[in-house]
């Protein structure tokens, strides 16, 4: 399950054992992660709790991968992912993937270094019309991330909620944000976050046509499910989520997950998801006096 990590690797001298996997599991979960900051308190300025409730802390993030390393789950990268949803996993029980949206600061430049020190794959998302901005990861710090260990994606380029836009903004979004990762990295981005997983047949079908053929999402679920490599669900951590919580993930036990996204569906498929997202605002009091560049 595991193997030494290839030399040059940045990984301290004694936590040369990786994690990541060599043999493919047959299913794995995929845990969504955003921001990861040095303290257990940290000051986003006038960012509202809508756009920073998937924030965790180094301490508790640390924690989640000592959860992860105990149970002994492989975690899996591009390859290993794509082989074990093209029907290739040889290995019981569940492995992990796990995914960092939107390219915030921390995650580059703090979780990152985390994760190398362990052996520990991880896919990074990035809204590429956030690239350098305020609490956000520069280019340097792109560039800087071990392409052995680190898959980087698109997020979009606005984070705008794709399924509510005319098929041409959808194309733009899409494309552009390609382009400039891969002109900024040198290399193919195959991979694609739906930003607030505001997704349909047009947005997969626009996705494809761009040339994005791993799509994740935020829908609940192991993988694989229904839809391939077109529909890789995800469960997002949080500070609040404990040792316990997580361990049940690792196991395929979603079932408390499921129930409180089954009541969350129904206002969100009456109100959408712009105007969901808008009386969420309100309702956390953050309808004035806040900063939303997480255009709805």
């Amino acid at each position: 399950m595991s193997e030494i990590a290839r030399p040059g690797a940045s990984v301290a001298p004694a936590q040369q054992v990786s994690l990541h996997a060599t043999t493919v599991p047959r299913s794995f979960v995929a845990v969504a992660y955003h921001d990861v900051h040095p303290g257990d308190v940290f000051s986003y300025g006038s960012l509202g709790r809508s756009a920073t409730m998937y924030h965790v802390s180094e301490r508790v993030f640390r924690s989640h991968l000592d959860v992860i390393q105990a149970a002994g789950v492989s975690s899996l990268g591009e390859a290993a992912l794509r082989a074990c949803l093209g029907g290739a996993g040889t290995l019981d029980g569940p492995g992990c993937v796990l995914t960092f949206d939107d390219g915030w600061r921390g995650a580059v430049e703090g979780a990152a270094p985390i994760l190398a020190e362990r052996g520990i794959t991880a896919f990074f998302f990035v809204v590429s019309g956030f690239i350098g901005r305020r609490f956000f990861a520069d280019q340097e710090g792109l560039r800087r991330l071990d392409p052995s260990l680190f898959t980087i994606g698109s997020h979009g380029v606005t984070h705008r909620m794709l399924s509510s836009l005319a098929s041409q903004e959808i194309f733009a979004e899409l494309s552009d944000s390609r382009r400039r990762l891969e002109d900024l990295l040198g290399r193919a981005v195959r991979c694609l976050s739906i930003p607030g997983g505001a997704v349909d047949r047009r947005v997969l079908e626009i996705a494809g046509a761009v040339g994005y053929d791993c799509v994740f999402t935020s829908t609940l679920g192991i993988n694989p499910t229904a839809l391939g490599r077109r529909g890789i669900a995800r469960i997002g951590a949080r500070q609040s989520t404990d040792a316990a919580t997580l361990r049940r993930w690792l196991a395929g036990d979603l079932r408390r997950e499921r129930a409180r996204a089954a009541l969350l569906a129904v206002p969100k498929r009456l109100l959408g998801m712009r105007r969901y997202l808008k009386v969420r605002r309100a309702l956390l009091a953050e309808t004035v006096g806040h900063d939303h560049f997480f255009e709805p």
